[in-house]
């Protein structure tokens, strides 16, 4: 077991105690789901089954350290449980409003969660770690740095110069190298995988220079209308300490993040009323720079600054924010998402999609972009149609899973956990920059596995990472340092 003292705090520590407000809370929480649309007194206590099962199972990860079972419980607790909360505060739901659904879907989709969630966990325990997880950086040290600098430059300009328009699938084919080499979520990976494994050998100027750049491409991109800059940026930290071992920091971090709370809510709501107003403005046509979105951030600024009820501004954030909707949703109405999410559907769309790059064979979209057929009565899906009005739609594993095999899904999910952590387990490498690199990016598609926008999309954001970690291990050189004769034999040196 990792030891600390009692100067630090584990992170371990830190989620059991918001899974425990966030089941206390809910509670107190209970009359008020007498008179809810989509919770009632039953979903409560399922919600505080769930933070049961999720406090079990970080016990256990007291005593057999697992960042996959820290990443599910974190997952938990953020976008689940906390989101039965705020549901039942505010009883709003962009995603209810496509079928009819109501508080008895809510119970059935939160106990396939725990059922699921069971066989994930099974999985996970049932491969254990061979040795020390930690990564260390011994006699290594960096030999690069500036061209971290250089890549965190060359990100920020390119997302610039996009202005928040081009993906893999609207950039002109000859950019797509690029789009995918400067995607904020591979560029942030492995700049921070970067410092954290080299930091020893590394100056406080360029820790300072790095920090300036992170902080300038979360602006960048809140302002060319992502709303996940910030989220994105803390969920890529969190792979990368967990990819160093398990993680642990001093009790007066816990204690100033507590303080700065508020302050980082309110970060988070005008990020998101920012990216938003500013996303609606570029959409409506024409050019959109820098210039004017930073003249749309102060507008959206002044409209949160004007003292806009709460029970306006709220219910829709934690809409986007929550999770649970998005599975829950599909679970209810599986047979009407049949048309689109079936096992054809998934090969179609492989084809399409990932193995014919330049031309297409079924028309078929991803699977997230036909999601849209399906509860807006559209027809077939196009994939040359959702190029002309883009939306994209989270499933959620649950909702995937559910949705393809019912609760014939548990095996896969308790193959799926085995599998990642067994190839997890396997990694090896002498630098430490690859190490941390390979395990962030296991991490990586693990979250996105859990958040799914589709088998489909997950492996298509996959392979360039893959491909990132050739590239970049290339690029972000580290060597060893000539370890001191200590005059002693090499076999008594040891």
């Amino acid at each position: 077991m990792h030891q600390i003292n009692s100067r630090t705090i584990d992170f371990n520590s830190v989620l059991r105690g918001a899974n425990l407000l966030v089941a206390g809370a809910t509670l107190l929480a209970f009359q008020q789901a007498q008179s809810n649309a989509y919770v009632d007194q039953e979903t409560i206590v399922l919600a505080v089954l769930l933070g049961v099962q999720t406090h079990v199972a970080l016990m256990f990860e007291r005593r057999r350290r697992d960042p996959f079972v820290v990443l599910l419980a974190f997952s938990m607790i953020v976008y689940y449980s906390l989101r039965i909360l705020t549901l039942t505060l505010y009883p709003f739901s962009i995603v209810f409003e496509r079928y009819p659904y109501d508080a008895h879907d809510s119970n059935y989709a939160l106990v396939f969660i725990i059922v699921a969630n069971a066989f994930l966990y099974a999985g996970f325990f049932a491969v254990r770690f061979n040795d020390n997880q930690r990564a260390r950086s011994g006699t290594w040290k960096a030999t690069a740095p500036g061209r971290v600098v250089v890549l965190l430059i060359a990100a920020i300009v390119f997302g610039y110069l996009s202005g928040g328009y081009w993906t893999e699938d609207t950039a002109p084919a000859a950019l797509n190298f690029l789009v995918i080499f400067f995607n904020p979520a591979i560029t942030v990976l492995m700049a921070l995988a970067y410092y954290f494994a080299f930091r020893q050998t590394l100056s406080k100027k360029f820790a300072f220079a790095i920090a300036t750049l992170l902080a300038m491409e979360m602006t960048v991109h809140t302002l060319v209308g992502s709303r996940s800059a910030i989220v994105g940026f803390v969920q890529s930290c969190l792979y990368v300490a967990l990819a160093l071992g398990p993680i642990s920091f001093r009790k007066k971090y816990l204690y100033l993040g507590i303080a700065l709370l508020p302050v980082i809510v309110g970060l988070l709501v005008a990020s998101f009323v920012i990216s938003t107003y500013n996303r609606a403005n570029r959409e409506l046509g024409g050019n959109f720079d820098l210039s004017r979105a930073i003249q749309q951030a102060g507008l959206a600024s002044e409209y949160l600054s004007l003292g806009t009820s709460l029970d306006l501004l709220l219910p829709p954030i934690f809409s986007r924010a929550g999770f649970f909707d998005y599975s829950a949703e599909i679970i209810a109405h599986r047979e009407e998402y049949q048309a689109v999410i079936n096992p054809g559907a998934y090969a179609r769309s492989i084809v399409d999609n990932i193995l014919t790059p330049g031309f297409d064979v079924y028309d078929q979209p991803k699977i997230s972009n036909a999601l849209s057929y399906a509860y807006m009565d559209l027809g077939t899906p196009s994939k040359v149609e959702v190029s002309e009005f883009y939306q994209s739609d989270q499933l959620g594993v649950y909702g995937e899973f559910y949705a393809l095999f019912e609760y014939g899904c548990l095996p896969l999910l308790f193959l799926l956990a085995f599998t990642l952590k067994r190839i997890y387990v396997r990694l090896r490498s002498a630098n430490p920059f690859k190490l941390v690199a390979k395990r962030a990016v296991v991490l990586f598609v693990f979250v996105k596995i859990i958040d799914s926008f589709g088998v489909d999309w997950i492996i298509l954001e996959t392979l360039p990472l893959v491909a990132a970690i050739v590239l970049y291990a290339w690029i972000l050189s580290g060597k060893r340092m000539p370890v001191p004769d200590s005059g002693l034999p090499r076999a008594l040196a040891g």
